[in-house]
């Protein structure tokens, strides 16, 4: 998958100044094809987790998601254009995140709102940087999924800059 960048690096520093503290915002979310030709792809990430499926033999995962997202991709390319072509997953997150920065500014917060999709762009697994206080993630997802998604998420992230 080539992945968007996404710019995101957490390195929390304690606050030695008066200064209003920086927080860093990072909406979740699973992420969903933008166009037609994404849902493959986008249905090879999903089941190529194996928090989705787990196999028996880790080495099957990747040639199972494989199998799965091209006997899949047809009913799901319907099923998405039935809704004009693709996910509004992105669109609307991304403007609940412009919205929740905001009103954290307007609220005295310096806040900076991110947006990353645990299966499709942008990737929360990308590099780049942030200084912040805080750290504030969001899983934009049904309540059910939402402890999945920020903890398969946080753990990548983790992995990436341990704490």
């Amino acid at each position: 998958m080539a992945e968007t960048s996404f710019k995101f690096t957490a390195r929390l520093v304690p606050s030695t100044t008066k200064r209003k503290p920086r927080v860093g915002v990072l909406l979740l979310n699973l992420g969903g094809p933008e166009r037609i030709q994404d849902v493959r792809p986008f249905l090879y990430n999903l089941f190529s987790d194996p928090e989705i499926i787990r196999l028996p033999v880790s080495a099957m995962q990747k040639p199972f998601a494989w199998l799965i997202s091209s006997l899949r991709s047809g009913k799901s390319r319907k099923a998405y254009r039935s809704i004009g072509g693709g996910s509004p997953l992105r669109r609307i997150t991304e403007q609940q995140a412009r919205e929740r920065q905001s009103s954290l500014r307007q609220h005295g917060v310096d806040a900076t709102s991110y947006v990353a999709m645990r299966y499709w762009h942008p990737v929360a697994r990308a590099s780049g940087n942030y200084s912040a206080c805080a750290i504030l993630i969001l899983p934009s997802v049904a309540s059910q999924s939402a402890a999945f998604v920020a903890g398969t998420t946080t753990l990548a992230i983790s992995k990436r800059w341990p704490v």
